[in-house]
């Protein structure tokens, strides 16, 4: 039987391979040509390589030039080295000059224009280095890796991220670097923080960007509890041993979270609990969110760990901290999960216990001896 018309034949496919293998042939480029590529691509980009090697090259032109010139003085190299910066920077202290003419002449026509053409150059560069690195810093393209100790705030909500920006730094430690991983596009003009524009919140390295990696403490807060189950997976696999802290509102999402991620600490959108809370007890709701607020005046809950070599009685730690003008609300032993406070007044607080106190500033581990 004849083979329908309407199906083509069977391709030759190694035809093409062998044509398309010809023409990448003919036009492969040689060794020869790629370095000459290179080189004009330098030349115009006014690479630092070349910038630095031009100035090189000119220097010791004009220091055989001023040997070959019968110059008594500058050939010695720190002398040289000194008439030479001198001459570029256009100070022209005038204790170390040319004495013969033709090194005046060599000066005139090739030291001036040269060493005053590299100072400008390198100047122009640094300056153009500089600028660029704040530029891409500013548009959430900068690097930060090798923070350590950062706070990295993922996510961004345009009413509640700023309010936690001025939050975390009120109670920042000295020294430690604020770090914002987000989506949106920010004019970022906030000296506080660190700006980082990612692709994606699950980006290995955005993330790695953004120093979550080295990040002693995490904090994921995006616009949907979907993005933040995400994000959250994606940071835990990169940290693990910052504290990292999530906001969801939905329940079922945080629970599945914390059964994949027990260590990951989960804070709920206020529940009807704070609202019977205010109703049984008025006022109280205004004393929550003042403990919990750094930017209001006033007490605040703070934590830390209980540094001391031996056991001691919460007694004994709670009438050290009143010493103190603060207030011991309870404690969490160690290893224990975040939610495991003890409030017990007649019990032990053994070494490594994490110790939950209010006062009006944080306590170093030193107040209590």
């Amino acid at each position: 039987m004849d083979a329908p018309r309407d199906v083509a034949p069977p391709l030759d496919r190694a035809r093409p391979v062998q044509q398309a293998g010809a023409r990448w042939g003919s036009t492969a480029l040689s060794p020869i040509t790629v370095l000459i590529r290179r080189l004009y691509h330098a030349i115009t980009d006014l690479h630092w390589s070349v910038l630095l090697g031009g100035v090189l090259l000119h220097g010791f032109s004009c220091w055989l030039l001023m040997r070959l010139a019968g110059e008594p003085d500058l050939p010695a190299p720190v002398t040289f080295l000194y008439w030479y910066a001198t001459t570029a920077a256009t100070v022209g202290y005038g204790d170390v000059a040319p004495k013969t003419d033709l090194g005046r002449l060599f000066t005139a026509f090739w030291v001036y224009p040269g060493a005053i053409a590299a100072f400008t150059s390198l100047i122009a560069k640094g300056f153009g280095a500089l600028s660029g690195r704040a530029r891409r810093a500013r548009m959430g393209q900068g690097s930060y890796k090798g923070v350590e100790r950062a706070v990295v705030l993922v996510g961004y909500d345009a009413e509640r991220t700023p309010r936690m920006i001025d939050e975390l730094s009120a109670d920042a430690e000295p020294g430690q670097q604020l770090v914002l991983l987000t989506r949106a596009e920010l004019a970022n003009d906030d000296p506080r923080i660190r700006y980082v524009r990612a692709r994606s919140l699950t980006a290995a390295a955005d993330l790695e960007r953004a120093g979550v990696p080295s990040a002693s403490r995490v904090i994921v807060f995006t616009s949907s509890d979907t993005d933040t189950l995400a994000a959250a997976l994606a940071v835990t696999a990169l940290n693990e041993s910052g504290h990292i802290v999530c906001y969801f509102q939905d329940d079922d999402v945080a629970h599945l979270l914390t059964a994949h991620c027990p260590r990951v600490e989960v804070v709920l959108a206020p529940s009807v609990e704070l609202v019977v809370k205010a109703v049984k007890d008025p006022g109280a709701s205004h004393l929550l969110a003042q403990l919990v607020s750094h930017t209001d005046t006033g007490a605040t809950l703070f934590s830390m760990r209980w540094e001391s070599a031996a056991p001691a009685s919460f007694r004994d730690v709670a009438s050290r901290l009143l010493d103190r003008r603060a207030v011991l609300l309870g404690s969490r032993a160690a290893g224990a999960s975040s939610s495991d406070v003890r409030f017990d007044t007649a019990g032990t607080i053994a070494p490594g216990d994490r110790l939950f106190y209010v006062a009006d500033r944080r306590l170093g581990a030193e107040a209590l001896p």
